[in-house]
């Protein structure tokens, strides 16, 4: 896995990593707090900050992945994965994340303009297979795709919160 850091400050830092499912999580960790957590659909585990390690859940066939990194202040944090197959979708015990939705779907390719960004996860999404399989939504003379039912679900409740210009996708 490689990290990167998306954005920072004095106070806190945005870390994240490319899957190999193909999701791009990422998690802020808030200086002197204690590890920020995220999990991904496909059941691999990524926690930002001190002892970072030792938050993640072992599991089966997961193995573990450290990088130490410099936050914008000079402290030294650590990155940690637990790594799995990386398949796309639920695996058993996965990590809270904070979402309430569960990812449907596989990852499909197609060229950028058969794609679009699920406006509440962020993920990329092939539109005429979301088209297929009734994940988009019609709004204001605009088409919007999502990546499965839960992301769709949520967005349908509230547009207005996921299109505002301050909203921040989070996988």
């Amino acid at each position: 896995m490689e990290l990167t850091l998306l954005e920072g400050d004095d106070a806190r830092v945005r870390a994240g990593y490319n899957c190999p499912c193909g999701c791009t999580p990422s998690v802020e960790y808030v200086r002197d707090a204690g590890p920020a957590l995220e999990g991904c659909c496909c059941g691999n585990q990524f926690a930002v900050g001190p002892n970072a390690a030792a938050s993640l859940r072992p599991k089966d066939g997961y193995r573990p992945a450290l990088q130490v990194f410099d936050a914008p202040w000079g402290e030294r944090l650590d990155a940690s994965w637990l790594i799995g197959p990386s398949v796309h979708g639920p695996s058993g015990g996965e990590v809270d994340s904070g979402h309430e939705h569960e990812h449907e779907h596989e990852h499909e390719t197609g060229s950028p303009s058969e794609r679009a960004i699920d406006p509440v996860c962020g993920m990329t999404v092939a539109t005429e297979a979301a088209r297929a399989k009734g994940l988009y939504s019609s709004l204001e003379g605009g088409d919007f795709f999502f990546c499965g039912k839960g992301c769709k679900l949520e967005f349908d409740e509230d547009p207005g919160r996921y299109l505002a210009p301050e909203y921040v996708p989070s996988m």
